[in-house]
């Protein structure tokens, strides 16, 4: 049974005291929707997507509910030896899933 992903009172900030970038975020999302983030640039689009896949802990407040995600960042390392797609077909292959 897939549970409902939550973010309750959900904030991230980057050092001890550097500026809040996402603060109080509640957020309740049923599996199998579909959501959309939009913003401007620096609104926290990334770090928001960044804490429901795991990749970062928030600073305050609780994440349950996290289904197995895969992330790939918008600046995709040159350096890796994957095109985007190889990246999220090897992540599916490594938790089990079929290449199709």
């Amino acid at each position: 049974m897939r549970r409902e992903l939550r973010l309750d009172g959900v904030g991230r900030r980057y050092g001890l005291r550097g500026p809040w970038v996402l603060r109080g975020v509640e957020l309740g999302v049923e599996p199998g929707a579909l959501v959309r983030v939009e913003g401007a640039n620096g609104t926290g689009k990334s770090t928001l997507l960044r804490l429901v896949a795991g990749i970062d802990a928030a600073t305050e407040g609780r994440v349950t509910g996290r289904p197995r995600t895969a992330y790939v960042p918008e600046r995709f390392p040159p350096a890796l030896p994957f095109t985007a797609a190889q990246y999220l077909t090897h992540l599916g292959a490594v938790h089990g899933l079929s290449r199709r």
